[in-house]
């Protein structure tokens, strides 16, 4: 063991560990569960990245000796590349990031003077005068959560982009697949399996283009800020340059928040930010839910759709779809919750918002790509059981409907209903009209496609009674 010295005192920390007497107090203070800053890298990750920033700009401004900056630089890559995991003990819930940024301090410290002596505690590089130069927890979380957010949001992106990709394959493999639509769960009228298909794609495609703009807008940071948006204790210069470093470690554009005391009170952009991975979320629910139901069976089920035989080990990968999305579900609440923690000059006071969204986008991210894998793509159509329930339904009358008017309609419906017939066959029965011109407008091929429905309008306009 050895002995650290903070404000409050002498504290005893494991030799081994990089941490300090102040990371050392959140973690024995808070222990109330467990998930640690240790679950969240990528968080950390986050963090670290700033500081190289920071020191960067404090060495630009000469606030920072030379030799130290490079230091606190290398252990700063060190501590983002994953290579301290195990230091950052304190429970995530502890604050709303103070005890992170306390602990990056501590550990690219120490780490710098080993770099400098051999030895953590000799070499003169302390966690808060000379890493946390010109910096507060204040203004490096809501940076951070900047960033985080932008790398989560490119998992969703991606995942998204994947089934939309596999959906679209299976559109057109299964195009002249004849069905039934269903409106809720009532017989509806023809539509191909591909048409449904491309549908799903099609709304999911539109949450990827919208997560790409959300994406977009998570480029700024409140650095330069300090405490609470003034920038008391930041050194001179120390604005105008570090926006350009931040830029130059994450390989693109960043710029300040454009009034620095709203950008580290604001909680609005954490809800859109959750809001855009809920509403994907959601839509992959109506897929899985719907998949589900399509492919039900083996006897009694609608059995239109065939899904890859699994496995005994292996889970229901459209049940696990659902739960995902229901955990989804559930952090929106936490998130909403979470950032109405903030008083007064402080945003979100919880680590639960940022958690929240990096355990929606991570689990999101993978139930989709799994189910892409294990669903989608070994979806099998069962195509004449599909075209023949479609020709079973009584919503094909109305097509009758609309060349003779409701009540004929009506009337070839529950004639089809009462005697067991298709709507073709009742029309038939009935004499509506020629048979010929029946063959025609009963072909579902003809029901599906609103070009060849619009010709059939035309080609039998002089039919028409309404």
């Amino acid at each position: 063991m050895r002995i650290e010295h903070d404000g409050l005192g002498e504290l005893m920390v494991p030799d081994e560990a990089y941490y300090g007497s102040v990371a050392e107090r959140h973690r024995v203070a808070f222990d109330v569960g467990p998930f640690t800053l240790d679950d969240y890298p990528i968080y950390i990750k986050a963090v670290a990245l700033i500081k190289i920033a920071c020191a960067r700009a404090n060495l630009e401004i000469g606030s920072l000796d030379p030799e130290k900056a490079k230091v606190i630089e290398q252990a700063a890559w060190e501590v983002a590349e994953g290579k301290f995991a195990g230091n950052f003990q304190c429970n995530i819930f502890r604050g709303s990031g103070t005890p992170l940024n306390a602990t990056v301090n501590e550990v690219i410290a120490h780490r710098a003077n080993e770099l400098l002596t051999g030895d953590k505690t000799k070499g003169g590089v302390h966690p808060n005068t000379h890493v946390n130069m010109a910096q507060s927890s204040n203004d490096v979380i809501p940076s951070a959560k900047d960033l985080v957010i932008y790398w989560e949001l490119a998992k969703v992106i991606e995942s998204a982009n994947r089934c939309v990709k596999a959906l679209r394959e299976k559109a057109h493999e299964f195009k002249d697949v004849l069905k039934l639509g269903r409106t809720g769960i009532q017989d509806a009228v023809p539509i191909t399996l591909g048409q449904e298909l491309e549908g799903y794609a099609h709304g999911i495609d539109r949450m990827r283009e919208r997560l790409i703009t959300e994406q977009a807008r998570w480029n700024h940071s409140c650095l330069g800020g300090t405490a609470v948006g003034t920038g008391m204790g930041c050194m001179p210069g120390f604005r105008a340059v570090i926006h350009k470093h931040l830029s130059d470690v994450l390989g693109r554009p960043m710029e300040a928040e454009g009034d620095l005391v709203d950008g580290m009170m604001a909680i609005d952009g954490l809800i859109i930010a959750h809001a855009h991975i809920l509403a994907l979320s959601t839509q992959m629910w109506k897929l899985a839910r719907d998949i589900r139901m399509i492919a039900s069976g083996e006897r009694t089920g609608l059995r239109e759709i065939t899904l890859p035989e699994r496995d005994d080990d292996e889970p229901d990968y459209t049940e696990l779809m659902i739960s995902t999305t229901n955990r989804v579900s559930a952090n929106n609440t936490a998130v909403v919750l979470g950032v109405q923690s903030g008083w007064l000059n402080l945003g979100s006071a919880s680590g639960i918002p940022i958690r929240s969204i990096i355990a929606s986008a991570d689990m999101l991210s993978s139930a989709i790509d799994l189910f892409v894998e294990k669903v989608v793509k070994g979806i099998k159509a069962n195509a004449e059981h599909c075209k023949e329930l479609a020709e079973k339904s009584a919503s094909l009358s109305t097509v009758i409907s609309a060349i003779f008017g409701y009540e004929i309609g009506t009337k070839v419906a529950h004639y089809a209903i009462d005697h067991d017939l298709t709507c073709k066959q009742a029309a038939l029965e009935l004499k509506v009209l020629p048979e010929d011109v029946i063959e025609d407008l009963f072909d579902i091929h003809n029901l599906v496609e609103y070009d060849r429905m619009e010709a059939l309008f035309h080609k039998y306009a002089s039919y028409r009674k309404v």
